[in-house]
């Protein structure tokens, strides 16, 4: 049997995508990408995608990583 409070200390613990983008001050595409590149650990938890709140801590003291170099942007024009 599961304990209910096991979930609830959980869920308390993992935050939505949109709440993370939120707190991030970035798009919800962005946390996606950052989630998709490995950048930005993630759980499924059924159909959802939530973050943990030790990743945001961790996003926002260490950065999540080099920023990509965008092709085709010339400099100094």
């Amino acid at each position: 049997m599961t304990s209910v409070s096991g979930e609830a200390s959980m869920s308390t613990n993992l935050i939505a995508i949109a709440e993370a983008a939120r707190m991030l001050g970035v798009s919800t595409f962005t946390v996606r990408r950052l989630a998709n590149a490995g950048a930005l650990k993630t759980i499924n938890v059924g159909a959802r995608r939530l973050v943990p709140i030790s990743e945001i801590e961790r996003v926002v003291v260490n950065g999540a990583g080099k920023p990509r170099q965008r092709k085709g942007v010339r400099k100094g024009c």
